[in-house]
């Protein structure tokens, strides 16, 4: 018997639908394994609690209302077992952070770089003699009907 089973075989033991084969497997692994037999524990505190109340007719309508619940489609968060994947995906998840954190070496140092350095090499004279209208949104003597009209008039290019 596997830990994952081992809950659904508790539950089924303290509603005595356990057969005893069953309970003879179920016995066995809780001799080896501390922590289901810790959550056994649990299982079987709760079950000795709930069997030692008495017993309530359920209120008019209970069936209905269950049933219309159970009806309902799942979503799909109901769908999926996030344990399951978390504890199958985390040694995927842990092989790459060891593979990003040690095959890609040290990082190279950059050397910062001023605004104003950058807007000088964007805008040299080189470019301002390749596209006319380009080149008059920096000069400060252009107007705004002058630069209107280089707008309006410029090819795609960028040239007049």
């Amino acid at each position: 018997m596997r830990c994952d089973d081992v809950e659904r075989a508790v539950i089924a033991r303290a509603a005595g639908r356990l057969d005893p084969a069953g309970v003879e497997r179920l016995a066995a692994h809780l001799d080896g394994c501390a922590a289901c037999r810790e959550a056994a524990g649990g299982q079987d505190d709760v079950a000795a609690v709930l069997s030692a109340r008495p017993d309530a007719a359920p209120p008019l309508g209970f069936a209905t209302r269950v049933m219309a619940h159970l009806d309902a489609s799942p979503t799909w968060l109901d769908v999926i077992d996030w344990r399951r994947w978390t504890v199958r995906l985390a040694p995927a998840a842990a092989a790459l952070l060891v593979v990003a954190a040690v095959g890609r070496g040290p990082a190279a140092a950059v050397e910062p770089i001023e605004f104003s350095d950058l807007v000088t090499d964007w805008v040299e004279e080189d470019d301002a003699a390749e596209s006319p209208a380009l080149s008059l949104l920096w000069q400060e003597e252009v107007n705004d009907d002058t630069l209107l009209e280089a707008v309006l008039t410029s090819g795609t290019d960028g040239s007049f």
